[in-house]
């Protein structure tokens, strides 16, 4: 929880005049490489933000990324394991998590489909989110974080949050595992993800590569 603070602090003064500007990192390459070997190749754009990161549903190509979540690349790789069932933690998964968002945004319709609604929900249900850190610590503090067998039904604890986050959650498991199978096994192995959120990350991986 300390790591997922820091990554949502207040961006330094010094880093303010930033917001809105064009977002240029290796990892942001990184992850267009990985959606392009999927098969994705939907042209996106990112831009530094001072409040938060984020897509809005009426520009979906627009991915606006918290400044101060380069913080995380510090984190030790231990943490950065555990964050794997809690929320998106380093400036990578962030962007796996937006970029399920922008892409579901750019086709509505696709949420719909009897198999979506089934593994994730309405995403039309009121969106009545907090802040991640709000979502993971109220998971943690009232329902037994992920010692409640109800967490492992989906990818991490702020996917339980609502339809829409589940699904992007989903896709950064995915992306992160490159689209394969087994690999979503392992990590599901690996992070007591149960059979659920393993269906949920295979139509993720599925639903990327018919893009």
């Amino acid at each position: 929880m300390r790591w997922l603070r820091a990554t949502r602090a207040p961006v330094a003064a010094r880093e303010r005049h930033l917001a809105g500007t064009t977002a240029e990192h290796p990892i942001i390459d990184e992850v267009l490489e990985d959606l392009a070997a999927l098969g994705v190749r939907t042209r996106l754009r990112f831009v530094w933000s001072i409040d938060g990161s984020g897509v809005e549903e009426d520009v979906p190509d627009l991915i606006h990324l918290h400044r101060t979540m380069l913080v995380a690349e510090r984190a030790p790789t231990v943490v950065v394991a555990e964050s794997e069932r809690y929320a998106a933690l380093t400036l990578r998964a962030t962007i796996r998590h937006e970029v399920g968002h922008a892409l579901l945004f750019a086709r509505p319709r696709d949420a719909r489909r009897p198999a979506f609604r089934r593994l994730f929900g309405d995403v039309r249900a009121k969106y009545r989110v907090g802040t991640v850190l709000q979502e993971v610590g109220r998971r943690i503090a009232r329902h037994g974080g992920l010692a409640n067998p109800r967490y492992q039904h989906v990818a991490s604890l702020y996917a339980a949050s609502h339809p829409h986050e589940q699904f992007a959650e989903a896709v950064r498991v995915a992306l992160g595992a490159k689209g394969e199978h087994d690999a979503i096994r392992a990590w599901a192995a690996e992070h007591g993800a149960g059979v659920r959120a393993i269906e949920q990350i295979d139509y993720a991986a599925a639903w990327l590569s018919s893009y």
